[in-house]
């Protein structure tokens, strides 16, 4: 899980120019890092940078919320295709 997390702050730092800690399981909404847009933004990334593909139903606030919370969310795909 640590290279799947380090991969997607690296794509947080670059989108959005933070220099701070980001923790796995910090809510990237609650913590003002990402808005709405950021987080959909963040979730194209993942699909494509990890080779999966996320379903409707997927792209829910419990599943994009935080780093650790998509990694899940990211391997579940993985295993499934």
């Amino acid at each position: 899980m640590d290279q799947e997390i380090e991969i997607l702050k690296q794509y947080i730092r670059n989108e959005t120019g933070h220099t701070g800690p980001i923790k796995p399981d910090d809510d990237l909404l609650k913590t003002g890092l990402l808005d709405s847009f950021s987080i959909v933004s963040l979730a194209m990334f993942a699909q494509e940078h990890f080779g999966v593909e996320f379903e409707g139903d997927d792209l829910v606030r419990e599943n994009l919320a935080s780093l650790s919370s998509l990694v899940a969310l990211i391997r579940r795909r993985s295993t499934s295709e």
